[in-house]
């Protein structure tokens, strides 16, 4: 297992008030389960009804796209960030 660090940005912020969270995972999806298992108010926020990584989010593992390498199955080691970004529109 390695030790994380996750931080929420943006309006997924606002209803999560606890800036980075450190925790133990083998993988992206494990570590983003855990964190809705220790904080149940993002469940609906972060995974879908499949307990999946919702789509319309980004995340990041030391800055880089989750979609780009293994998505969910993404690999961590001791020292990663992962960054949880919501859907943003603007114009």
């Amino acid at each position: 297992m390695a030790k994380v660090k996750i931080k929420m940005y943006a309006t997924i912020r606002e209803k999560f008030k606890e800036g980075e969270v450190e925790l133990d995972a083998e993988t992206v999806i494990d570590a983003i389960r855990k964190l809705v298992e220790k904080y149940p108010i993002l469940k609906n926020e972060v995974l879908d009804e499949n307990d999946s990584l919702k789509n319309d989010y980004i995340y990041l593992v030391n800055g880089r796209n989750v979609e780009f390498l293994q998505k969910g199955n993404t690999s961590l080691k001791d020292g990663d960030k992962i960054s949880i970004f919501p859907p943003v529109a603007g114009g």
